[in-house]
């Protein structure tokens, strides 16, 4: 048995075999956690009897003579590296983060409790800690504070410059707000506690979730989440003279992105729309490679704002001396650029109108509402729409109630006229439960002040002393509907002559044109007055008219032939039933027998499925797809007459 020891004994203590570092004044980052901030290493210590020493870096604030060290975990080894999350680890038991403190360090070797502590001489240094909170790839912000409340989904984006995030938006008064990395329920929160300084004006909320309180006064601040050096600031935003407000009197959108638009210059540019306090929006085409940014006076003062950290086109305003050049590809195409200065965004969203309501298949449904996009060669928004009865209205944005358009009083003609003024719903024309085709354009007259809409009946049709309806506008030759904006017919077509396309019978004043045959042949104009259109010549031809983007084609047909492909033929769309072109009633005729569960079409081309022609909405079709056609009465013997001029389609029962 050991007898007990009645003294320490002594031993020789480890001194450094590499000195550490005597200027070491630094602060410490969780992106750097896993790197090394020192190497140390030193000699064993040694006692009368060999045995086993471990060893302990120390830690304690300068000049308190380590009274009451930190210690790392113990190690057998004479060296290690002092890792900086490790070190911070250490040094947030005790300090507070973000604040500098100098320590003193040391190695203890331990053997037992009878053997006495051996110690290096101390090395000092100045760090600064920081709190252990995850930095975000994103970040961003919700609440009553901002205009988005704590709706996840909607949170507003910030943008990140190395460790530090900043946004720039409206903040009210007493509101709450928190931070999350994504824009969903499950993501992390940054609320009161996840950084260890804020600015003056925040506090804790005092609520569940742990948010934030903004107790400044309302108004348009910067935002800044230091991830670098655990810190929260909220303050007003200034530059020279003129503080930032969510609200300018005027707002102009400034650079070089249309033809129409003096490039960059601010006292001839178009001032914006303010659709709401701090909401500002205006209608422009838009080119590649086009610049723009926004101004609060018609010159180069102050007021100032564009892409948030440089050029580009992340969606989030910075103002003057934070920001770049928004940059877009537009395609001459028609955009609403919007700037939300109480989100602290800007969007350009291609042009649009939507429509909803009881008599369209959306329904009165404003998540489902029915697109008219801007068509720059009608100067209108446009699209052909199945209506049935009962009412609807135009929306700028689908999904929201906001600055709906309807007629101006009751009394307004429901084919057309001004909207606004009491926005009344729109009644339909058609009084059948049944859909039918309208063409539905809506546009803004610059005379009236005003955004006008008409509804038509769909159709497009052939006038011309090329066709066989002559230049009687009255009785054009009827084409038929194809689906997204196209129309379609097989025609025979005259050895000279002209021809135009009109949207509505009985108006001159709705012709296309092709404007330049030379130059660009197949692109339209939607103007009166000539050219004409010039007969491709003599023959049996296909044509087609995409009034979506203006242009037309023409093409030439082998045989002025029809098929009835379906039941009566096992549906072989290569071996159709042909039909009899009756040269004196201008038609297509086939006498056969049909049985009562028949199915079929009518085909212009053999071995084409995308040929065939159907019944929608109340009219004769040429989209693919259902329903087909079947037999109208029974079993029996029927003649069946097929009129593209007329778009007919008529069974007789003999």
């Amino acid at each position: 048995m050991t007898p007990p020891v009645t003294s320490i004994v002594e031993g020789t203590a480890p001194n450094w075999t590499s000195e550490p570092p005597a200027d070491i004044d630094t602060v410490l980052f969780k992106r750097l956690e896993g790197e090394k901030l020192v190497s140390l290493s030193w000699s064993e210590a040694t006692y009368a009897d060999k045995i086993g020493v471990r060893y302990y870096l120390q830690l304690d604030t300068k000049g308190n003579e380590f009274a009451s060290p930190l210690e790392f975990d113990r190690t057998a080894a004479t060296e290690m590296d002092v890792k900086i999350g490790a070190l911070n680890a250490l040094l947030m038991q005790r300090y507070n983060p973000a604040e500098e403190v100098e320590i003193e360090l040391r190695i203890r070797a331990f053997a037992n409790e009878d053997l006495a502590n051996l110690y290096t001489s101390a090395f000092s240094m100045k760090v600064t800690p920081y709190l252990d909170v995850p930095v975000p790839e994103a970040l961003y912000m919700m609440g009553t504070a901002t205009p988005v409340g704590f709706n996840s989904a909607d949170a507003l984006a910030s943008h990140k410059d190395g460790d530090v995030f900043y946004k720039y938006l409206k903040l009210t008064q007493d509101g709450s707000f928190r931070f999350s990395d994504k824009q969903a329920d499950d993501g992390f929160s940054y609320n009161f506690g996840k950084f260890a300084t804020v600015s003056s004006n925040i506090e804790a909320a005092g609520d569940d979730d742990g948010n934030f309180k903004f107790t400044g006064e309302t108004g348009w601040y910067e935002v800044k989440a230091d991830f670098t050096n655990s810190e929260l600031t909220i303050a007003p935003f200034v530059h020279e003279a003129t503080t930032y407000t969510f609200d300018p009197a005027q707002v102009y959108l400034v650079g070089d992105y249309a033809d129409t638009v003096a490039s960059w210059a601010p006292d001839n540019s178009p001032a914006m729309i303010m659709k709401s306090e701090g909401v500002y929006t205006l209608e422009t085409m838009i080119k590649d490679g086009a610049m723009l940014k926004f101004v609060g006076q018609p010159s180069w003062g102050d007021l100032d704002w564009g892409n948030l950290g440089g050029d580009g086109y992340e969606g989030i305003i910075g103002p003057k001396g934070k920001n770049g050049n928004i940059t877009f590809d537009g395609g001459d195409k028609t955009y609403f650029v919007t700037l939300d200065l109480n989100q602290g965004t800007y969007k350009i969203e291609e042009a649009a109108i939507y429509l909803v309501g009881d008599a369209t298949e959306a329904g009165w449904n404003i998540d489902n509402a029915i697109e008219l996009k801007w068509r720059p060669g009608h100067n209108a928004y446009m699209g052909y729409v199945p209506l049935k009865n009962g009412y609807f209205k135009f929306f700028p944005v689908k999904g929201s109630w906001d600055n709906g358009m309807g007629r101006i009083n009751d009394s307004e003609d429901p084919k057309g006229g001004l909207l606004g003024g009491e926005n009344k719903d729109i009644p339909s024309t058609n009084t059948s439960s049944d859909y039918q085709l309208y063409r539905i354009a809506v546009w803004y007259d610059a005379d009236a002040s005003s955004y006008k809409y008409s509804v038509l009946d769909a159709e497009m049709i052939l006038v011309g002393d090329a066709t066989p309806a002559g230049w009687s506008i009255d009785n054009g030759f009827n084409m038929v509907y194809a689906g997204e904006g196209k129309w379609v017919t097989y025609v025979d077509m005259n050895a000279s002559g002209g021809y135009k396309f009109f949207y509505e019978s009985g108006n001159w004043n709705s012709g296309y044109k092709e404007f330049d045959a030379t130059g660009k042949p197949g692109e339209l104009s939607l103007e009166g007055g000539d050219p004409n259109i010039s007969t491709p010549g003599e023959g049996y031809y296909k044509l087609t008219i995409d009034t979506y983007n203006m242009i037309y084609t023409k093409e030439m047909m082998a045989t002025r032939k029809m098929y009835l492909v379906g039941s009566p033929n096992g549906w072989d769309i290569n071996a159709g039933i042909e039909m009899t072109w009756d040269d004196t009633n201008k038609e297509w005729t086939l006498t056969t027998d049909l049985l009562a569960g028949d199915a079929f079409k009518i085909f212009a081309e053999a071995g084409n499925w995308d040929s065939g022609f159907k019944f929608k909405y109340e009219m004769l079709n040429f989209e693919g797809g259902d329903p087909n056609m079947s037999t109208p009465d029974g079993d029996g013997n029927y003649t069946i007459r097929f009129s593209l001029a007329e778009r007919t389609l008529t069974f007789t029962k003999n």
